[in-house]
């Protein structure tokens, strides 16, 4: 009975793995310039305090700490996601992004997120 449980917890144990490895969790979106964006989700999310906002996250083959080049990435991005936040009347937008996942079993990411506000005479600010 006992080699009976095992065979079956390791086929369960393999077939969860094979599930969450098989598929990307992301869609590829092509932004004007051509460059391909791994967009993870697209959400609105509320804060303790000020407006709700629209969120991006995204996986970048760059690392979150050469904060220079991420920046560039992040500033094509924006006026794409710019028309989704304005078309929904957000005056907040977050564009979060995430490393290509680590691991094995347990998958580890570093992520960075770029704040964009609305300013008063309509123009946005990266913060």
């Amino acid at each position: 009975m006992k080699k009976r449980e095992f065979i079956s917890a390791a086929v369960l144990l393999l077939m969860t793995w094979a599930c969450t490895s098989s598929q990307p969790q992301y869609r590829i979106v092509t932004l004007p310039s051509g460059k391909q964006v791994r967009v993870v989700s697209i959400q609105r999310i509320t804060f303790p305090q000020g407006p709700p906002a629209m969120m991006l996250s995204y996986q970048t083959d760059l690392k979150v700490s050469d904060k220079a080049r991420l920046q560039r990435e992040v500033e094509e991005i924006w006026p794409e996601l710019k028309k989704d936040v304005e078309a929904n009347n957000f005056s907040a937008a977050v564009i979060s992004a995430n490393e290509v996942p680590t691991g094995v079993i347990l998958k580890r990411s570093n992520a960075f997120n770029f704040v964009f506000n609305k300013q008063a005479d309509g123009s946005w600010k990266m913060q």
